[in-house]
């Protein structure tokens, strides 16, 4: 990796990056010679490591006053701190790097903001970054890179106005302005527009061809939870994990409680519920506490899970875009996965589907096996009482008399743990939390 310096290609071989893609190549490429970039990438095709390099690779700290100097922008909470989790790693140690947005109050995030040393690179939402900047704790003026990630959805959620407010707060003398989307979008936001720049920004078109596979499922019935279900059941069966998409958060809420009458384990995700809610099911759905996700098109940008091996589409997709950020929870970063459309007795498929498609019956039959259930447990202590995932497996091991290849998913929050713990063992575990301290404090386990 000659584009890159040593230190930083070490931290991408932590990551287990030994080499480019071919996106991440041509960024670095192009932001040699260009100060504008709209990049069209398919979401798991790397292209967040592509503009994070871009932004790190000649970044030095800054000088006193002159911080922050780059800003990534995202239209949703959730792909904020996804985008963090990639940036971090890779900074040098001495770049600090912040994430903004909703969840949290403002008040929380101004300590790390107006510290002795105020961040380098701040990653934010539209609206929590305004919220800084009318109350004095950032100055964006010294900002000279800006990344604008998924600004397709950043327009579509009505953040126009918003945009074109925080770029007058930033100096039009950037070194580098990058979009990106996962479609080909019909314009680029006026307020950059408006700007007048002289040189037109240079387009990446990264979709290449996909390994994603389409099929379609007849439903003899309008109603196509038994379809649904036994389709989950094969796919588990065949040890597949599955995101399930539909277009309405009442809907999501009726397919979860359908699928949990057919003895399928379901989460719920939609922008309805809180985030810790969304936490917690994001967190059973990775620790296979459940056997299936079941979302709104929210969950269609953002998660970055894996190892999904299919989506399935309940509802027909409101429209190409939805489709395939959908579909972008699966075949990621070269991995193989499938789509399914579950069509109904009425239903075709959208003229928008050109992919050659194979017809996939999902009929009852006899001996599916079900993965072994787990239960998630939640643990009312976390990053803030320094308890770490080695000091819940131990204490589930130890304390608990678990096995340790019956102990699943660990994620740590701020205030909060969760653990999946096969379901035999679920009542052992609190049970130890009643006569036993998690590295000496007391704490509460129940399950979710």
């Amino acid at each position: 990796m000659t584009e890159l310096s040593a230190p930083l290609a070490e931290k991408l071989a932590r990551m287990g990056i030994t080499e480019l893609n071919d996106i991440q190549r041509r960024v670095l490429a192009t932001d040699k010679n260009t100060e504008s970039i709209v990049l069209i990438a398919p979401t798991g095709s790397g292209k967040t490591v592509a503009y994070a390099l871009a932004l790190l690779r000649n970044m030095k700290p800054s000088t006193p006053g002159r911080a922050p100097q780059a800003l990534v922008l995202a239209p949703a909470r959730e792909l904020a701190r996804q985008i963090f989790d990639v940036l971090r790693p890779l900074a040098a140690p001495e770049l600090k790097t912040v994430v903004l947005s909703g969840g949290r109050s403002v008040d929380s995030e101004i300590p790390s903001l107006t510290a002795s040393t105020p961040p380098d690179i701040i990653v934010a939402t539209p609206g929590r970054l305004l919220d800084h900047i009318s109350r004095g704790s950032i100055l964006p003026a010294n900002i000279r890179r800006i990344v604008i990630d998924e600004y397709d959805k950043l327009l579509e959620l009505g953040f126009e106005r918003q945009l074109s407010e925080i770029l007058q707060h930033i100096s039009k003398h950037r070194s580098l302005t990058m979009l990106t989307s996962a479609t080909t979008p019909e314009s680029l936001p006026k307020a950059l527009e408006a700007e007048g720049k002289d040189t037109p920004p240079v387009t990446i078109d990264g979709n290449a061809a996909s390994k994603l596979i389409v099929m379609d499922v007849p439903a003899a019935q309008r109603d196509k939870l038994d379809t649904l279900a036994v389709l989950v059941r094969e796919l588990l069966a065949a040890g597949q994990t599955s995101m399930v998409f539909v277009n309405h958060r009442d809907a999501a809420e009726r397919v979860v409680s359908g699928l949990g009458r057919r003895g399928v384990t379901a989460v719920l995700y939609h922008g309805g519920l809180e985030q810790r809610q969304r936490e917690i099911a994001v967190a059973a759905f990775v620790s296979h506490a459940a056997d299936v996700m079941v979302s709104t098109d929210l969950g269609a940008r953002g998660l970055d899970i894996p190892g999904v091996g299919a989506v399935i589409h309940y509802h027909l997709p409101v429209d190409e875009a939805a489709y395939t950020h959908r579909n972008g929870r699966t075949a990621r970063a070269g991995a193989d996965g499938t789509a399914y459309v579950i069509l109904g007795p009425s239903e075709n498929m959208p003229p928008y589907i050109d992919t050659d498609h194979t017809h996939y019956p999902a009929e009852p039959s006899d001996g599916v096996t079900m993965r072994e259930p787990y239960t998630l447990m939640y643990i009312d202590g976390g990053r803030r009482r320094k308890i770490s995932r080695g000091d819940i497996l131990g204490f589930a091991v130890k304390d608990a008399g678990i096995p340790g290849d019956k102990v699943g998913h660990i994620s740590i929050a701020p205030d909060y743990a969760l653990v999946a713990v096969a379901a035999e063992y679920a009542s052992a575990l609190g049970q130890a939390a009643r006569l036993h301290r998690l590295k000496g404090q007391k704490v509460r386990i129940t399950p979710i």
